[in-house]
């Protein structure tokens, strides 16, 4: 684990002054006591914010105190990395990386050993699980190999102060159109190093994620707890063409009413895909292979917008849609070998009627299903179903995001509930992946145990955070009322008595 020191490395330099007086001074003069690095998937981003920054001093949540010579938690903007890869700054032209979020400020004491020190947290959901998995399997020596591994940090370099600067005007978010708004206590630092992850935030367990980074690959499991927090729902969305499209044929072949006109979003007028439709397109050995298979005799070129191979989205379809890692355990090792799935259409399979994206972040799915032309579809969270700018199908007759007969869109409540229920069955069980021995800032301080206990406990507890289609097991009446047979995201959902 990176700690920059604070103390003198040259005679001739005088001992730097940690100033915290204000948000700039503090980061660029003070040195943190201990780097809390948190990555994986975004599914729960949220709340992972929910609970970092929550005053510390009126509940559970929260993990900075802002009562004593630090009155703020500053947010802490990565100009330095490019979607939580290293590059050099002028490349970045001076761009926040999209995926990393940090905050600097004084630790609640009983989280550090008694004793409120600096505290860097910080969280990169770029690349999704089986990245940030991956940063907590590898080594301390291999964690480097990890592109995702680099993110910013804060504290001066050998009495040298750091020269992150005041948000003054927004600034772009590399590969999006949104931009970091100006406030006072946020800060933009370009410096960057590579930091070993504490905890990892996955949507599937992590004999389920379809591929680690070779640093991590050769991980034994059982040095690591795997602790499930929450259910999280996903479903199979269309761009408004395909949608428009879809309802035209059905609404011709019967399967929907003859008053349902083009575009209109209800539970009524809703087209339906079946689950065997959707694996046929997915899978290679499938006969789906267009935009026919779903509308016959149809030539409008079929967008697949799949995540890749590190993704729990893209893990969580195969499960669902082609039966991965549902089948065979290697006995050794007890990593899944994928045996008995159907085999999941890749890039490489595109033709000129159906295109495959293998795309890496959940924003570059949601831009395939914002296209105008064409048609598109892909899976995605279920969190994103008020979204007008894409649209929902059911499964099998199923809305994810409608009421039997409502042409309301869910609230996020609505949609928990129906996810909790069991009513909307397309859900996983999300993970945290933290060593089972307490991990240490670095030899001579005291063990982070306490942070992953806090933050597992807290990402559980639905009393700290209210996130949409987010099944928690811990908390108040939105606990979950499901669970799996077996405990895997493979076994099939059966009810609680709470």
């Amino acid at each position: 684990m990176l700690v920059v020191a604070a103390g003198g490395s040259f005679a001739a330099t005088a001992a730097l002054t940690c100033d915290k007086s204000t948000p700039v001074s503090f980061v660029n003069t003070c040195a943190p006591a201990a780097t809390f690095y948190v990555a994986g998937s975004s599914a729960l981003g949220g709340a992972i914010s929910s609970v970092i920054t929550a005053n510390s001093t009126t509940g559970a949540a929260g993990y900075f105190d802002t009562t004593g010579t630090v009155p703020f938690i500053v947010s802490v903007i990565d100009t330095g990395t490019s979607n939580g890869v290293s590059v050099a700054n002028p490349t970045n032209a001076g761009k926040a990386g999209n995926g990393v979020t940090a905050w600097y400020g004084m630790s609640k004491a009983s989280l550090t050993g008694g004793t409120s020190v600096p505290v860097l947290v910080v969280y990169n959901s770029y690349m999704g699980s089986a990245a940030g998995v991956s940063q907590v399997l590898a080594t301390a020596k291999e964690v480097s190999s990890i592109p995702e591994s680099f993110v910013v940090k804060v504290g001066p370099t050998a009495n040298v102060a750091n020269t992150c600067t005041a948000v003054t005007t927004a600034i772009p978010i590399l590969g999006t159109t949104s931009t970091v708004t100006t406030a006072s206590n946020k800060v933009a630092c370009s410096s960057n190093a590579a930091i070993m992850a504490d905890i990892a935030i996955s949507d599937v367990d992590v004999t389920e994620l379809l591929e680690l980074y070779p640093a991590a690959a050769k991980a034994k499991l059982s040095a690591y707890t795997r602790t499930p927090v929450a259910m999280q729902g996903f479903a199979v969305g269309v761009n408004n063409n395909f949608y428009n499209a879809l309802q035209a044929a059905q609404v011709t072949a019967g399967a929907l009413p003859s008053t349902c006109t083009t575009g209109t979003y209800s539970e009524v007028c809703q087209p339906s895909i079946s689950k065997a439709q959707y694996a046929s397109l997915v899978s290679t050995s499938g006969s789906i292979k267009s935009a026919a298979g779903f509308i016959p005799g149809d030539t409008t070129v079929l967008t697949l917008a799949r995540r890749d191979q590190k993704s729990g989205t893209q893990a969580s379809s195969n499960i669902h849609f082609l039966s991965d890692v549902c089948n065979v355990l290697d006995a050794k090792s007890k990593i899944n070998t994928h045996g008995g799935a159907l085999t999941a259409r890749r890039a490489t399979d595109s033709t000129a009627d159906l295109v495959i994206h293998e795309n890496v972040q959940t924003g570059d799915v949601e831009t395939d299903l914002k296209l105008t032309t064409g048609y598109s579809i892909g899976v995605i969270a279920l969190s994103k179903a008020n979204s007008t700018s894409y649209k929902f199908v059911k499964l099998d007759g199923v809305s994810p995001n409608f009421a039997k007969g409502s042409s309301t869109l869910y609230s996020s409540t609505q949609l928990r509930n129906n996810m909790i229920d069991g009513s909307w069955g397309f859900q996983m069980t999300a993970y945290t992946v933290a060593p089972t021995a307490a991990m240490t800032y670095d030899a001579k301080k005291a063990p982070k145990a306490e942070f992953i206990k806090q933050m597992v406990a807290d990402l559980s507890n639905s009393a700290l955070h209210d996130l949409s289609a987010i099944g928690y097991f811990n908390g108040t009446a939105k606990a979950t009322k499901v669970s799996r047979v077996a405990g895997n995201n493979c076994s099939p959902l059966i009810a609680k008595s709470n």
